[in-house]
């Protein structure tokens, strides 16, 4: 879950949400050192609720640990709302952009959302949480967000080789070792990861590349000179 808020973080990420995630990190960092530091690590293994467990050990009572278990029932129904926000503008962006059909890019005049994007990407998501095993979505969203940042790490060496003269927004600190460190340790996590969940990301890189061989390389707007200057503005809702 914590590489799914990280991801969903960086959805979404703006300056201001990328300095208010910084104190976050580092409480994430302490927690995990605290954690480490109370119970020996490998008695982590195979268990879903290693901090309750800690403080059930440490106060030999149960109720602090089921006042944290309800906290992380309530940050897991936020990290899933930024989810799902982050996915809808990533689709609507793409849409924009001629890559998706023009449902995804059209936007309600009255609320200024993309409510069909919104629509479409709920019910997908409430059909794989009610007939995919939790398991498996589970290892499939780990192997995406990772290989989503590993990419992300990689462009960011390719960039500062092929366009050192590039405007920047903002450039990574501790270049290319912080870069380099991450695409190892995604790297990392993945190889520890079930071989289904390899089957799985094959057959869902499968269906992207069937959808872009489809429609999107025919209908995509970026291929065309007159969009390098500027995109088109947002298909009002019909």
């Amino acid at each position: 879950m914590r590489r799914q808020s990280a991801g969903a973080a960086a959805t979404a990420g703006s300056f201001g949400r990328r300095r208010s995630s910084e104190p976050v990190t580092a409480f994430y960092c302490l927690v995990a050192l605290a954690g480490v530091g109370a119970r020996k690590w490998t008695r982590f293994a195979g268990q879903e609720a290693g901090l309750s467990a800690i403080l059930q050990e440490v106060t030999g009572q149960r109720w602090p640990g089921a006042v944290l278990s309800a906290g992380a029932v309530v940050s897991i129904v936020s990290v899933t709302l930024v989810v799902l926000y982050g996915q809808t503008r990533i689709l609507y962006a793409m849409g924009r952009d001629g890559m998706l059909p023009p449902v995804f890019r059209k936007v309600s005049p009255r609320t200024g959302t993309p409510v069909g994007n919104t629509l479409i990407v709920g019910a997908f998501v409430a059909l794989l949480a009610a007939l995919v095993p939790l398991d498996w979505l589970v290892d499939l969203t780990s192997m995406g967000t990772l290989v989503a940042f590993a990419v992300v790490s990689v462009g960011v060496i390719v960039l500062r080789v092929r366009e050192p003269r590039l405007d920047r927004g903002f450039k990574v600190p501790g270049y290319p070792v912080v870069p380099a460190l991450s695409v190892f340790f995604c790297g990392y996590l993945i190889g520890n990861l079930p071989t289904d969940t390899y089957l799985l990301f094959v057959g869902w890189l499968a269906v992207a590349l069937a959808v872009y061989l489809g429609y999107s390389r025919h209908h995509s707007r970026l291929s065309g000179p007159e969009t390098v200057v500027a995109l088109p503005a947002p298909a009002p809702a019909d």
